[in-house]
């Protein structure tokens, strides 16, 4: 019986992309949301996470690929231009300034009906659950996990692994609920735990076995309603 739910923050209970989008918006003459995608589809998961998985956290390196993609020259003045506006944007989103609206009433009916919640997430997981502590105005989290926390990068199966062993929990009583097929889905799959998929752009749902979820959404009120029919 799935009692335990890891949850994703960026872009399963926050819009971290639009906040992205409004801080790199015109640059390169491009659009905001087409340039974020392009860093994070195109240079850090595709190039970085399958070639170069050990500068996973090189900042100044992800700039320099996004430049040459770009067709870009070399130039100090523009990295340090997208590394200021990155910055902002990070920041933006630690201050928790764009939740979807089903977020906390999705943490709410969960918490209320004893489930226990895991917060989930790469970077900064701790900030990012005490941000979600004072807009719900109580904690939802029985353990905050996160890359820093375990210690593995997300994409990986190793991260759920190191998460069962710290919330004691074996994979069938688990469930993962995530926006990223790459880092919610395949390698939770991986070990063996349950997973919702929230898609909420409606992307085609994947074809290879390894990477299908066990069930898809497009938002967290038809997630909350599956996890409490299981």
């Amino acid at each position: 019986m799935i009692r335990k739910i890891l949850i994703d923050f960026d872009g399963t209970l926050h819009d971290t992309e639009a906040v992205f989008a409004s801080k790199l918006e015109g640059l390169f003459g491009l659009g905001g949301r087409e340039l974020y995608q392009m860093y994070l589809f195109d240079i850090h998961r595709n190039i970085v996470h399958k070639r170069y998985p050990d500068r996973h956290d090189d900042v100044d390196f992800h700039w320099r690929l996004l430049l040459q993609h770009l067709g870009e020259p070399y130039d100090t003045e523009k990295l340090d231009l997208l590394n200021a506006r990155f910055e902002e944007a990070s920041k933006a989103v630690l201050e928790i300034s764009k939740l979807f609206p089903d977020a906390i009433p999705f943490l709410d009916r969960l918490t209320d009906a004893g489930y226990e919640l895991y917060l989930s997430s790469g970077r900064d997981s701790q900030v990012k659950a005490e941000g979600l502590r004072k807009v719900g105005g109580r904690d939802y989290f029985t353990l905050v996990l996160g890359e820093e926390v375990l210690g593995r990068y997300k994409h990986k199966p190793t991260y759920y692994r190191e998460a069962l062993k710290a919330i004691g929990s074996s994979a069938e009583e688990a469930l993962s609920v995530g926006d990223t097929i790459l880092t919610d889905i395949f390698p939770a799959k991986a070990v063996g735990i349950r997973t919702v998929w929230v898609n909420r752009k409606r992307e085609e749902l994947p074809t290879d076995a390894v990477m299908t979820p066990d069930y898809e959404v497009t938002d967290l009120y038809s997630a909350l309603n599956y996890v409490l029919s299981m």
